[in-house]
């Protein structure tokens, strides 16, 4: 089987099979090998986390007036693998990084001849993508682990077909000779209408040579007891599913026979009927699949934020201008959430009011596009709507806005009053959490006309 995989040290570089060059060309499998991550580890290894090997090939063309750019390659990998289970990245020297291209899967190709017996090619075709004077690399990505097999790897160049053999090497991946279980997970979660629902798929595939009869699936999905279930559904419908347990989902059946190179789908949804308490909750679950001989499993995890604020508005006099403090705090263990916030203004008639600026907010005449001047005088009767975006509650915090405004004059006999309300919140992202609304809406903080102005809801 592949090593697991191990940081590798690049320098001094090292090889595992560097055989001499064919027609201008050579055909190198480093000893080191990077992975999607960035990782630098040893070639080829297996991922247990990821249940993935990875195999790593060099190709190097020359300069030389008779040689040819290289067509096509094969590489021999275990007979039994399909395309879903395969990614093939290529990088061409100086250019970046690895990019996934297309392949084929031939057991007799009319250049390349029949692949060795219980492989079969994995070909790969350059398209001009390059030509020579150039080293490219192909990164090979396979569901499961495999064995390791010595073959020879062939290239087309021109009308050449070269060979390239060389004692002890190239390790490929082999068949399993059993039959082996393999199993990869996804899980996720969607949010819609403010609705959550948990989504899951599991890859349940024989990577080995012989047939696994009487498969058993059993996967546990831990959901925290402050969020109710919805009907659950499940593909194959013949897995039976058991939420007896509070806090605990229990998915379970037979897949029947799987043959080599198979893969089984395994699908469900979970939908949260309702969550009434606020907080960031994690859902674990562990996947497992045994069949006689072999057994394999997977894990993951998701998170599910539930958010709740609270709204509060409040109002100082500092002489002629007036001063609004609107305030957004998270309500109990809610996560960070960016919201928009819209508030409204009615100054009424005998009224003239002027903004120096908005704070950073937009500011329309109500019921139109029309934006609302600063340094300007702006009689009454005269409504106004604002808009903050992007306003981020912290977890545990607060965010807090002023709106400012000044009193150029009033010709109102007695008492008139401006109302200032905090009309709506609203998340800007809601299929990103759960929001279960805003505490205190409307929040109104009325400021009293005389001959001068009252607060009537001052700011402790």
């Amino acid at each position: 089987m592949a090593k697991p995989a191990q940081p590798c040290q690049c320098s001094p570089y090292q090889s595992i099979c560097c055989c001499g060059p064919i027609n201008g060309i050579s055909v190198v499998q480093p000893s080191c090998q990077n992975l999607p991550d960035g990782s630098v580890v040893n070639n080829p290894a297996f991922v247990p986390g990821l249940n993935k090997s990875f195999w790593t090939y060099k190709f190097i063309t020359d300069c030389g007036q008779n040689t040819r750019a290289i067509s096509n390659f094969g590489i021999p990998i275990c007979e039994v693998l399909t395309d879903q289970h395969i990614t093939v990245s290529e990088k061409i020297d100086g250019c970046g990084q690895f990019v996934p291209v297309p392949f084929s899967l031939i057991a007799n190709d009319p250049n390349l001849g029949p692949a060795p017996v219980g492989f079969q090619w994995l070909k790969v075709e350059t398209q001009e993508r390059y030509e020579k004077g150039i080293s490219v690399e192909y990164r090979i990505e396979l569901l499961g682990d495999y064995q390791i097999a010595v073959q020879p790897i062939k290239v087309k160049a021109g009308t050449n077909v070269n060979t390239f053999s060389c004692s002890n090497c190239y390790e490929v991946p082999a068949c399993n000779p059993q039959g082996r279980l393999s199993v990869t997970k996804g899980c996720s979660h969607t949010i819609k209408s403010n609705q959550a629902v948990l989504n899951y798929n599991v890859a349940v595939a024989n990577t080995g040579n012989a047939p696994l009869s009487d498969v058993q699936f059993l996967d546990t999905v831990f959901v925290p007891v402050q969020l109710s279930l919805g009907v659950i559904t499940v593909t194959p419908a013949t897995l039976s599913v058991n939420t007896a347990i509070p806090g605990q989902i229990t998915i379970s059946g037979n897949l029947g026979t799987i043959l080599p190179g198979e893969t089984v789908l395994v699908l469900y949804q979970i939908p949260i009927a309702t969550v009434t308490i606020p907080g960031r909750y994690k859902i674990n679950n562990t996947a497992s699949a045994v069949a006689e001989g072999t057994r394999d499993s997977a894990t993951c995890s998701t998170n599910l934020d539930v958010v709740e604020i609270s709204a509060h508005k409040c109002c100082t006099i500092e002489g002629n201008k007036g001063v609004y403090t609107l305030t957004l705090s998270s309500v109990g263990l809610s996560p960070d959430v960016t919201v928009h916030m819209f508030d409204r203004m009615e100054v009424p008639a005998g009224v003239v009011v002027k903004f120096l600026d908005l704070s950073g907010c937009e500011g329309y005449f109500s019921g139109t596009t029309n934006p609302v001047p600063t340094n300007i005088d702006i009689p009454g009767p005269a409504s106004f709507d604002f808009i903050c975006k992007n306003a981020l509650v912290p977890a545990g915090g607060s965010y807090k806005k002023l709106g400012t405004f000044i009193l150029v004059s009033s010709s109102v006999v007695g008492t008139t009053t401006i109302m200032n309300t905090i009309t709506d919140v609203v998340p800007v992202d809601p299929a990103a959490q759960v929001f279960l609304g805003v505490n205190g809406i409307p929040a109104v903080a009325p400021v009293d006309v005389q001959l001068n102005m009252v607060c009537r809801k001052p700011c402790e």
